[in-house]
């Protein structure tokens, strides 16, 4: 008689070991799906952050070389931006003390902002 009552036994285990296996399952590609999102804005964070880089140095550069304290905007290829203001407080020259730079680089709208003074 137990033989009879517990035929459908093997049935619900298999049920159940077959439901935490695919909850398992789902739990890691939601992880795994997560990272590969989150390696993905990394990447555009250090493009955007060294499109900024380069407006600093651009600035740099004109303010030494050709003493321009303009502010101005530029592009790196089709896909980087970069803009730049420049503050002046004091006397004389850009090229003397009391220079900011600021500059956003922007790369698929993710935006970093880097800031220079002298």
């Amino acid at each position: 008689m137990n033989r009879n009552n517990q035929k459908g036994i093997s049935i619900f285990l298999v049920v159940i070991m077959m439901s935490v296996f695919l909850a398992i399952v789902l739990g890691l590609t939601s992880i795994i799906i997560g990272g590969s999102k989150m390696s993905e804005s990394f990447g555009d964070s250090v493009r955007a952050f060294h499109a900024a880089d380069t407006g600093i140095e651009r600035a740099l550069y004109r303010i030494r070389q050709e003493d321009i304290c303009d502010n101005f905007t530029g592009t790196i290829g089709t896909d980087y931006n970069y803009s730049v203001t420049i503050t002046h407080e004091g006397g004389g020259t850009c090229a003397s003390s009391g220079t900011t730079i600021s500059s956003v680089g922007i790369y698929n709208n993710t935006k970093r902002e880097l800031e220079a003074s002298f």
